[in-house]
């Protein structure tokens, strides 16, 4: 039988599964609807389920599974394998997950939260490859960070650490759902950039948004400002180039802090690369000292949704006692 390991993404809407070999391939996977309305202990069968049926899968093609790795969404306590608190995942406060889940499948399993799980995703398959020093921005609903540096995720001592969502850019500045004011993730996330174009409807802005959509403003979406920016329109590409410099200024503290190799950026709004990227490269070239700066690029994510499973599976890989390290993709 050929080894291969579980990578596991716990969203609040979805959960995803995969099988996934030493050299990072995904050679089966599996969605279902994650449920949390029905409660935490039918959202652990239902994993268990779908772990049980991708164990059955693999091993019709002579492979066996040695580990699951599992990215679940807020506070982790790593060595005790405990959800502290999941803004995912309502009612999972000091949820011991693994002691749980362990109990049904007696498998090695480990437990991260998901940004560092997409982080050590890209690091091993992905765009961080051969990179020892990094730090991952996800700008998806909101912005997560996971960081890397000498090949392992730094946790901090409570397990904390990579909050890059919440680095505070403007004291007085908009309102994010954390409760501070003037973070990141309030200018650089999906919610954020509705959010803004709204406000420029609002402000009663001449914008092709208004067409896009239809005069409702709570129809906005993050991928109608990418739409408008592309047809030039003045507005979304105002918001679009706001948006990229408070990157640019979050990224330049990071190199500065942290004197890092690289910057891996991914999540949807990543997608309108071209419309943002250059305002991000001129801060960073502004704000952050010479040497760091030269030192760090900022590149796309190349794994997409698929980092946070590949994460998960890198560290269950890792885990295993009885498999040496895994191999890059």
């Amino acid at each position: 039988m050929e080894p291969c390991v579980i990578g596991v993404d716990m969203g609040g809407t979805n959960t995803r599964t995969a099988a996934i070999t030493r050299q990072g391939e995904i050679v089966a996977r599996q969605e279902h609807p994650t449920a949390v309305e029905e409660g935490r202990e039918q959202v652990v069968a239902n994993l268990v389920a779908a772990i049980h049926d991708l164990c059955q899968t693999v091993r019709k093609e002579q492979r066996e599974v040695v580990a699951i790795g599992i990215g679940v969404a807020g506070a982790i306590k790593i060595k005790e394998g405990i959800v502290s608190e999941s803004p995912n995942l309502p009612g999972w406060t000091d949820f011991p997950l693994r002691q749980i889940l362990t109990d049904h499948l007696s498998l090695p399993i480990i437990i991260e939260n998901d940004a560092n799980a997409a982080a050590l995703g890209e690091y091993w398959a992905g765009a961080g490859r051969q990179v020892e020093n990094l730090v991952c921005i996800t700008l998806g609903t909101g912005v997560g960070g996971g960081i890397i540096l000498e090949g392992n995720i730094w946790h901090g001592v409570d397990g904390t650490a990579g909050e890059v969502g919440h680095i505070t850019l403007e004291p007085q500045g908009a309102l994010c759902k954390c409760g501070n004011r003037g973070c990141l993730e309030a200018y650089a996330s999906a919610t954020a950039l509705t959010r803004m174009a709204r406000e420029a409807m609002e402000r009663g802005e001449e914008t092709l948004l208004r067409t896009l959509c239809q005069d409702n403003a709570a129809a906005l979406s993050a991928e109608m400002v990418s739409q408008a920016a592309q047809q030039a329109d003045r507005v979304a590409q105002r918001i679009l180039e706001r948006m990229g410099r408070y990157l640019g200024i979050a990224i330049a503290n990071l190199a500065n802090l942290l004197n890092i190799e690289m910057v891996v950026v991914g999540g949807k709004v990543s997608q309108a690369w071209d419309l943002f990227i250059p305002f991000t490269e001129e801060e960073i070239r502004q704000r952050a000292f010479a040497v760091p700066a030269d030192r760090c690029r900022v590149v796309k994510a190349e794994r997409g949704d698929d980092a946070g499973l590949l994460g998960a599976a890198y560290m269950a890989w890792k885990s295993f006692p009885l498999s040496s390290s895994p191999s890059p993709a």
